[in-house]
């Protein structure tokens, strides 16, 4: 049976509480263990320093993981453990920008 091209891609599940990899940019921090990152939010780009282990890299492209904190239509609501320069951590992201951990 041939697959309908004209269907919607089916949207991402998240649920309050899930885990996921949310894409970001990634510099050397100051510490070697330790990475700059910088996220693409719905209310502009945020930076700040996390521990490596809380980052992977897929198919060429970094992801940094967050605890989802609320999800709506377009966003979800995201925390993310680390020291950030103008934010506690949580951010608002684009849904397209999340995929599932």
């Amino acid at each position: 049976m041939a697959r309908d091209s004209t269907r919607k891609e089916k949207l991402q599940t998240f649920k309050v509480g899930d885990f996921v990899g949310v894409k970001c940019d990634v510099q050397r921090g100051p510490f070697s263990e330790e990475r700059l990152i910088t996220i693409e939010t719905v209310d502009g780009a945020i930076s700040g320093f996390v521990n490596e282990t809380e980052l992977r890299k897929i198919n060429g492209d970094w992801q940094v993981r967050g605890k989802v904190r609320s999800v709506s239509n377009e966003t979800i609501e995201v925390w993310i453990l680390g020291s950030f320069l103008t934010t506690n951590g949580i951010a608002n992201v684009p849904r397209r920008l999340a995929m599932a951990a």
